[in-house]
């Protein structure tokens, strides 16, 4: 299936993290993942992400802080 990658369209990586496209060429997609740009050939971005509707990416970015605010938690125990 043919689809346009284009600036500003949020994907799931591999990991299901939310990524949001910052640019794309013919053969390379740029796109930012927790504040940084990372880089994947356009096969390698047509198989391992896949596209996201701004509800979907705004659940899994909720699910993704509560599981690092409950991490941080768990170490403040750990350290008390």
């Amino acid at each position: 299936m043919f689809q346009l990658i284009q600036r500003g369209q949020i994907y799931a990586d591999q990991h299901n993290w939310p990524v949001i496209i910052h640019s794309v060429t013919s053969q390379i997609v740029r796109y930012w993942r927790q504040g940084r740009v990372n880089t994947a050939s356009i096969d390698r971005f047509n198989s391992a992400f896949e596209p996201l509707e701004h509800h979907e990416a705004a659940q899994i970015r909720a699910e993704l802080e509560t599981a690092e605010h409950l991490k941080k938690l768990r170490a403040m125990k750990q350290v008390a």
